[in-house]
């Protein structure tokens, strides 16, 4: 009985030993063909599981079958379209600021005719609207649309579309020329104010890049403030640039 026991208790430790390679391998592979890493899968959870405050970010660039997702950094030639789509998983405000290389700042969304800028959760919005196309012309650079998403109006951005066609002035020159192509959670120029009547406290943002052909875009979801809160409050806004890079 002694060798039966003994030859069991081979089989099963082969049986064993076979079944771990075996789910080592599973894991290795699950490893490399993993899609995102987990910091891009924490943050991608924000926004489903409306843990924060976040938005889904997707760049669709015109091909002959159609619309089709692209990585924001994606380098673009003359004559390329493109539309930003965009999913809020809360309901609030979206303003969209063009940046020149010179430091000029316009607001181009909502417009100056009285479009409405509000979002409403789990809908998704595409600039432009309808038929229109961002189309990018022969000169070079980075084109930066600066996003600010907000669970209310922000009166400095409704003030300049009403009274200067949306435009905000110009700053130090932002430079854009050299930005790195993407979606930068640090914005390279600033357009709300942080003191005076009219201060707007920016929040910190977590980010997940989306990829070529990735349905899923990128994410950009609120940082947890002191008490733990991804949820923006009265006075606040996210902040956060989309980069086109115009070879």
């Amino acid at each position: 009985m002694k060798p039966i026991t003994r030859m069991r208790k081979r089989v099963f430790l082969s049986l064993t030993a076979g079944l771990l390679a075996v789910s080592l391998m599973a894991v290795g592979s699950a490893a490399q063909n993993k899609k995102y890493t987990d910091d891009d899968e924490r943050t991608r959870g924000l926004f489903v599981n409306k843990g924060a405050d976040a938005m889904r970010v997707i760049i669709l660039k015109a091909e002959e079958e159609g619309l089709v997702p692209v990585d924001p950094s994606h380098p673009f030639k003359e004559g390329d379209q493109i539309k930003v789509a965009f999913e809020s998983n809360f309901n609030g405000y979206i303003y969209l600021v063009n940046i020149t290389p010179e430091g000029k700042k316009t607001v181009l969304f909502p417009y100056a005719d009285g479009s409405n800028n509000q979002v409403r959760a789990n809908r998704r919005y595409e600039f432009p609207p309808g038929g229109d196309m961002i189309e990018f012309d022969n000169e070079q650079g980075t084109e930066v649309l600066q996003v600010i998403m907000s669970r209310e109006r922000i009166a400095l951005l409704d003030e300049a579309i009403k009274k200067s066609a949306g435009n905000l002035g110009e700053s130090a020159a932002s430079a854009a020329a050299e930005l790195q192509a993407g979606i930068s959670i640090e914005p390279a120029s600033k357009v709300l104010p942080d003191k005076g009547e009219s201060a707007v406290r920016s929040r910190d943002i977590k980010f997940a890049a989306g990829r070529d052909k990735d349905p899923e875009g990128s994410v950009v979801a609120i940082s947890g403030d002191g008490n733990g809160s991804g949820k923006l409050k009265k006075g606040e806004a996210g902040v956060y640039e989309i980069r086109l890079k115009h070879n």
